[in-house]
Formats: C-alpha cells, structure tokens, sequence
C-alpha cells in the first residue's frame, strides 16, 4: 500500500514539474518578440533581442570616413564638394562645427555634400553612418580645416 502511494505521488510530482517546463518555455518564447529589421535594400536581419540589436548597430565593418578635404587643408573658393567614404549599412550624415547634422548624396559610390555658404575660418566636419531606423551606426573622425 505505501509503495502504491508514493508511485502515484511521483507521478503526480513529475507530471506537475513537466507542466512547469511547458509552461516557463512558452513564456520565455513569448518574451522575445522577433522583429524584422531591414538593413539596407538587399539585407533583411532578424533581431530577437536588444543584445542582437546592439550588435547589429556597432558591426565592427562598418566604416565612416571624410576623404575630402585633406586634414588641415586651405580652402580658398566659393563652394567645395565633400566626399565621405562609408559602408552600405545606411545613410550618412555631415556637420560643421558641431551644428545641425545634414544629408548627403550617393553617387559613384561615395557620400557628396555640396558646401556653400560657409564663412571663413577654422572648421570642423564630421560625418555619421546612420541606420535606416535612425540609430548611429559610426562617428567619423573630425576633421579640421581652414576656409579662407
């Protein structure tokens, strides 16, 4: 009698624990939420957790970087065309002087912004890459130059 007790309250124990078991994996599935993230025209990432997400921001391949003008570089003229070289992880971004961030244009491969309007002066660009989501993928380096 006792041994038929104690079978029917493993039984009962294991059968709970197992219900247990289904039940706290349902929630943890439930707990990540999978979204689709679309990277670029011809990337599409699936991010299942904020960790996957941060990692997808800061890809260590990606790249910002102001090829013109040169690093200290005079410039003497009314306009000046910047070219920024980044990866194709989004859009990229341009300021002056740690101003208002401004777009820039694509074309032959390389980032454009057409400069006008400056004044004469010390100045300092930067440039961002920027996810289609609108999170800071790189900063650039600054770079210093001198309008005359």
């Amino acid at each position: 009698m006792v041994t038929k007790k104690i079978k029917k309250n493993v039984k009962k124990e294991s059968s709970e624990k197992d219900c247990l078991k289904k039940k706290t994996a349902s929630k943890s599935a439930k707990s990540k939420p999978t979204t689709v993230k679309k990277v670029s025209a011809k990337k599409v990432v699936m991010v299942t957790n904020v960790a996957e997400k941060e990692v997808l921001n800061n890809n260590s391949n990606a790249y910002v970087i102001i090829d013109h003008p040169f690093e200290n570089e005079i410039i003497s003229c009314n306009t000046y065309v910047i070219r920024i070289g980044a990866s194709f992880d989004g859009y990229v971004e341009i300021s002056f002087n740690d101003g208002e961030w401004q777009p820039c244009r694509f074309a032959s491969g390389y980032w454009w912004f057409d400069w006008m309007y400056f004044k004469a002066g010390n100045c300092k660009i930067s440039a961002r890459l920027v996810a289609n989501d609108g999170t800071i993928i790189k900063l650039s380096d600054i770079r210093k130059c001198k309008v005359s």
